[in-house]
């Protein structure tokens, strides 16, 4: 299957709004992806996404004879597999040019570096030797695939710890975990891979390009920088060239990422080794998102409006183009200004007409209408929330029956009453009885 062509409005589109600093994901031409690190229950087995950009990495060993050049050293294989899974357009059992080039970037960066002590790997001189081999499966690509998997085979490396080994003469005795415990890997150093993406003919760069954006890309640096600043490795390709200047600034950016991400592998490593100790159960089943109609559907993917900064120009542009979280002083400013409202509306005097409603039984009440009409409905069973009307006619009606009780006690002699009921009481006069 052949790679989708890019339409000429979603070029223009991401050339525009990288020009106007900003991009299609909402974030800004610095900002990072989320990077998430999760082990499996063996040893160096990683699964590491970054975005949408997931990579599985494995490192095995065995035991091989030495390079005749370095008989007193192991060896270390570093095998990408792109097919299928990752994209359409990739070919399962045929290496394409990407996995090509992904897999001499890496080896440049790790393996060129000195980034394994392989002398640790040596059992005996020009006879036997480990061979570490990492594998590393593209599980989708969604940009950046360079970085997430010189994290994942970093981090593998770093997790991983081969089998004891104890030699009786010429014999080469290797120890199961149940019966020795494995020794870990020496890592050196810790070479990340941070890109960036070219734009506006080698005067803006991208971090951490998506898809989209590498294919729109003029060209693309690849840094390899561990976390003492030091460059392991230089990549860059594409149709166009760079100032000097820009290398320099996206170099010492990329040494802050590169340093970010070593200290975060060196933690989750740590909190690994804790709960493997307290026997907390490990693997992949966090990777997994429940709740989700598609397993790689993004949390946030839409524009995110308020992070596009609009002309000054503009009608009504000025007030509704501030970013939010850049301004929490305005934002404190505001809620002041609302709490102040609120205040006056209550001291507001009520009005002097009577506009209760009754609506129903067991039902709500309108209360009177203040300066500023605005309609509160409250329960009627609430007594502290009544409306002050209806406190008033309760005690006129009371009033009236009080004042109605004594005039017929002052009037009446003898009264003989029907029944319970007021309205049913019968007066008896003088005249009645002569009759």
């Amino acid at each position: 299957m052949k790679e989708r062509l890019v339409s000429n409005n979603e070029k223009s589109f991401v050339q525009k709004a990288v020009l106007e600093s900003t991009r299609v994901d909402g974030r800004s031409l610095d900002e990072f992806r989320k990077l998430r690190i999760n082990f499996g229950t063996e040893w160096g087995s990683v699964h590491v996404s970054l975005g949408e950009t997931r990579v599985l990495a494995q490192v095995s060993c065995e035991v091989v004879t030495p390079r005749a050049t370095r008989p007193n050293e192991g060896t270390l294989f570093i095998n990408v597999e792109l097919g299928p899974m990752a994209a359409p357009h990739f070919e399962s059992g045929r290496q394409s040019e990407a996995s090509v080039q992904l897999n001499r970037i890496l080896e440049r960066a790790i393996k060129d570096s000195g980034c394994v002590d392989l002398e640790s790997l040596c059992l005996v001189a020009d006879e036997k030797v480990w061979n570490l081999r990492v594998d590393i499966n593209v599980l989708n690509h969604e940009g950046n695939v360079i970085d997430c998997a010189s994290i994942a085979a970093l981090t593998a490396l770093a997790h991983f710890k081969r089998p004891d080994v104890s030699l009786n003469g010429e014999e080469v005795i290797i120890h199961t975990i149940y019966e020795r415990d494995p020794i870990p890997i020496g890592i050196n150093h810790f070479p990340i891979c941070v890109s960036y993406g070219i734009f506006n003919k080698g005067k803006l760069a991208i971090a951490d390009p998506t898809y989209l954006e590498e294919r729109v890309a003029e060209a693309k640096i690849v840094f390899g920088m561990n976390s003492y600043g030091e460059l392991c490795g230089l990549h860059l390709g594409g149709i166009t060239l760079t100032s000097s200047d820009l290398l320099l600034r996206t170099a010492v950016k990329g040494a802050k990422r590169a340093r970010t991400i070593v200290q975060k592998i060196k933690d989750v490593i740590q909190d690994d080794a804790e709960k493997r100790k307290k026997n907390i159960p490990i693997g992949f089943s966090e990777c997994i998102r429940l709740n989700e109609i598609n397993a790689l559907a993004q949390d946030r993917l839409h524009i995110r409006l308020k992070r596009f900064k609009l002309d000054k120009n503009c009608p009504g542009g000025d007030s509704e183009a501030e970013d939010e979280e850049d301004e929490p002083e305005a934002q404190d400013e505001n809620q002041d200004q609302e709490t102040a409202e609120t205040n006056e509306e209550e001291n507001e005097p009520m009005d002097t007409e009577e506009t209760v409603v009754q609506i129903a039984e067991d039902s709500a009440v309108l209360l009177p209408k203040a300066a500023d009409p605005k309609e509160q409905w409250i329960p009627e069973d609430s007594e502290e929330m009544k409306a002050p009307e209806e406190k008033k006619s309760a005690k006129k009606k009371k009033n009236k029956k009080k004042k109605k009780s004594k005039e017929a006690r002052a009037r009446m002699n003898d009264i003989e009453v029907s029944s319970d009921s007021e309205e049913e009481t019968v007066m008896i006069t003088s005249d009645d009885i002569n009759r």
